[in-house]
């Protein structure tokens, strides 16, 4: 096995470098007028309070404080922060330079406090163009993973279809020896290669034509109905030319498939489906079965299949389409409105 690998972030090392080139010239920019142990202790506590500021507002204040709009904490924090590790520095910055290096008395100016507040107050804003940086890279970072993604699942898309052509050849050679044989089997299996062909050929797409699926839709409820005991009445509306309008694969068959699973009962005779499709500037899809008041709708009226549609909808059209299913004594009625 393998061990695990560890992920840097793209700009890992170039701040590592950056880091160390602020060090050498904090360090160089006082050698000439302090000692080297002083200057050590400029550079050191300098770079220190930076990494603090720039990594501890960028990493940790703006995600969890700012952009939860808890603006007034934020602010608050920022502000004793940046005071509080101004004084830190020079208090410490003090106590090593006169107490340990000099060995004497001395006291703290006003100018020992005002240089370091305001590179602090710089850092401060770079930290927060390098939180932009960050989530720069981070989206750059998805949009390269989903690119990936996606070339993967067209490969694997290929890569699946060698078996469904062969199963597709197959239910060819038995179609023809059951026409022979038994008509109705031979009608059965081209319906069901119709129905295969639908999800490998047409699922895949973001629209198809209204054909398509209302073709699908026969056929789904021709082979549902040889599950039945009893004939089902079915009535199918279909204006006479929909060849021009398109919608997204599998978006009427959860209304047709609700039928089936919750309004049809496999020892009755009185089972029945009405369909009807109209098309103006919207898309109106009905569809009509017998009410049965033993079955379970979850408390409102629709399954599971009704409940995922109307999450899908709202994730295709927004507010921008109706779905409403209601019941009379004996009657189950099911309306899709959505745009063209």
């Amino acid at each position: 096995m393998e061990g695990r690998r560890r992920t840097y972030h793209p700009l890992t090392k170039l701040q590592w470098l950056i880091w160390i080139v602020i060090f050498w010239i904090m360090f160089f920019s006082v050698l000439e007028d302090y000692p080297m142990l002083d200057a050590l202790n400029y550079a050191c506590l300098g770079t220190l309070s930076y990494i603090i500021i720039l990594y501890g507002n960028a990493l940790w204040l703006i995600p969890h404080l700012y952009r939860k709009k808890k603006y007034f904490w934020y602010a608050v924090i920022i502000v004793l922060g940046l005071v509080a590790i101004t004084w830190m520095r020079a208090q410490v910055q003090f106590f090593i330079y006169y107490h340990l290096i000099l060995k004497t008395e001395g006291h703290l100016v006003f100018a020992n406090y005002a240089y370091p507040f305001v590179t602090h107050c710089l850092f401060f804003i770079f930290s927060i163009a390098f939180r932009f940086t960050l989530d720069y890279f981070a989206i750059k970072q998805q949009q390269e993973q989903l690119l990936k993604q996606h070339a993967e699942a067209q490969l694997n898309l290929l890569k699946a279809q060698v078996q469904p052509h062969f199963l597709f050849n197959t239910l060819n050679n038995i179609y023809f020896v059951a026409q022979r044989e038994s008509p109705l089997t031979a009608d059965l299996i081209e319906k069901l290669s119709s129905i295969m062909r639908y999800f490998l050929e047409q699922g895949p797409h973001q629209e198809i034509p209204l054909s398509a699926e209302m073709g699908f839709i026969r056929n789904y409820i021709e082979l549902e109905k040889m599950r039945i005991r009893h004939p089902v009445k079915t009535t199918i509306e279909v204006p006479e030319d929909i060849s021009h309008v398109k919608i997204p694969p599998m978006l009427l068959i959860p209304l047709v498939e609700n039928v089936f699973k919750h309004g049809i009962d496999k020892r009755g005779k009185n089972n029945y489906i009405s369909i009807r499709l109209q098309i103006s500037d919207r898309i109106h899809f009905r569809v009509c079965n017998h009410f049965r008041s033993d079955v379970s709708h979850n408390g409102t009226g629709w399954g599971i299949g009704l409940n995922n549609l109307s999450k899908r909808l709202q994730i295709l059209y927004g507010d921008n389409y109706q779905l409403v299913s209601d019941h009379s004594e004996d009657v189950y009625i099911s309306n899709l409105t959505i745009p063209l």
